[in-house]
């Protein structure tokens, strides 16, 4: 692979559906002196969707102590650690200043935005929608064959697969990418910062893993950015080089500040976390640490410390781009970051934990039977009067009035669209409202 075409990655042009209803780039003017990147992020910060990660689980659902991480202070975290690894990555590169300024805010941008598609009670709630799906796949196929022939939309199978595998990274693509239009406030953000956000650069139907970052509906929109930031050679999809530093972000977040919020639940001993930590570090000796310090000295220094050896490596690894696809194998400090996230399973055994999971699947499987029932009625002329409470209880009569006609994959992702967007807090009382 040649050297990286930065001009080409950091392409700040937006998605807008053209008159044949299909996705194109254009450059979005911004009022001096914001910048395409800065508008990503605060599209993100003063949206609802980014407010109510607030009410989102993180690790530990429904927590009784209020200062553990949901997740929103996880992803105000993992933007500050992405836009410091970023800024350093490519101040090493030499790259201009307006590219350095620029790539920071982009990653910063997918750092915010990256837990935005998750429902609630985190990968519990991808697991129980799911399992739910997969319950269901006969009825669902049934409604998504009312219209086989809607423009733009993918075949029935394809779209049951996404919803089978349904995952929060695809997700937050499908709010992000999508253009602003009638069909509801998307985000529409920059295709740098998309490519910065995507971790996996697949559809559901084109891995055997349960890993993917667009769903088949999200195709065209998903080939135009990847078309426009030059990661398709040869016909297949690549990943941004941002997204390493995104995925790197977030992993720190996820295994250090977490393994401390499991200190403060009494989840974890704090003599253990303490020597996790120590493992993480490249040379626990140069602290020269006496006696016992606190948890929260050792987690800064060991952020700081892992953000100083993933500097170097990155670095490495962006000048040299073909080493790319095997960062996560072959950089030692990912390996030791891999190493603590193994052990810190030891937390999803929590007693606690498990028993607010396994209420949480019953709510989601109540909530997801009444916003079915209702979809699946949505084109009746004639509803009856407690399908009319329902309608009313879901989606607002106003609502469905205006989009009657949509397709049912739209109908079947708008479903997803509002459930994924509850709280852990908001699907319990919405659950208990239907009992």
């Amino acid at each position: 692979m040649n050297a990286l075409n930065w001009p080409q990655l950091l392409n700040a042009t937006r998605l807008r559906l053209n008159d044949a209803g299909e996705p194109v780039c254009y450059e979005h003017p911004e009022e001096a002196p914001r910048t395409p990147a800065e508008a990503d992020i605060q599209r993100i910060v003063f949206s609802a969707p980014f407010r109510r990660l607030a009410g989102k689980t993180q690790v530990h659902p429904l927590a009784k102590v209020d200062y553990v991480h949901n997740r929103l202070t996880h992803s105000l975290e993992v933007a500050e650690i992405g836009a410091g690894l970023a800024q350093r990555v490519t101040a090493r590169l030499a790259l201009a200043p307006a590219q350095i300024t620029a790539a920071t805010l982009h990653v910063k941008a997918a750092c915010l935005g990256h837990d935005i598609g998750n429902p609630p009670y985190g990968h519990a709630g991808e697991y129980a929608i799911q399992a739910w799906v997969e319950n269901h796949l006969d009825a669902l196929g049934t409604f998504l064959a009312q219209d086989p022939t809607a423009p733009h939309t993918p075949a029935p199978e394809c779209i049951l697969e996404d919803f089978r595998k349904f995952d929060g990274n695809a997700q937050a693509f499908r709010l992000l990418c999508m253009p602003t239009s009638s069909d509801g406030a998307y985000f529409r953000l920059t295709c740098a910062s998309l490519g910065a956000l995507i971790k996996y650069p697949r559809t559901a139907v084109e891995t055997h893993t349960a890993k993917f970052s667009c769903f088949q509906t999200s195709r065209p929109y998903f080939e135009c950015v990847m078309q426009a930031l030059g990661l398709t050679p040869n016909g297949t999809f690549t990943r941004h080089p941002l997204s390493y530093l995104t995925e790197i972000a977030d992993d720190i977040c996820y295994c250090v500040t977490d393994c401390e919020d499991a200190v403060l639940m009494g989840i974890l001993d704090e003599r253990l976390v303490r020597e996790w930590y120590l493992q993480l570090l490249e040379d626990p000796q140069r602290l020269q640490i006496k006696g016992e310090p606190p948890v929260a000295f050792l987690r800064a220094a060991v952020i700081g410390d892992l953000m100083n050896c993933f500097t170097e490596e990155l670095t490495q690894a962006f000048l040299h781009p073909d080493t790319l696809t095997t960062f996560e194998k072959t950089s030692p400090t990912w390996q030791r970051l891999q190493t603590l996230k193994r052990n810190y399973k030891i937390v999803f055994d929590d007693a606690a934990k498990v028993r607010k999971e396994l209420n949480a699947q019953a709510h989601f499987h109540r909530v997801l039977d009444t916003f079915f029932e209702v979809t699946r009625k949505i084109k009746c002329e004639t509803p009856t009067y407690h399908d009319c409470l329902l309608r009313k209880y879901t989606y607002g009569e106003a609502f469905i009035a205006q989009y009657q006609s949509k397709s049912a994959a739209w109908w079947l992702h708008t479903m997803f669209d509002f459930i994924t967007g509850m709280t852990d807090a908001y699907l319990h009382r919405f659950s208990e409202g239907v009992h």
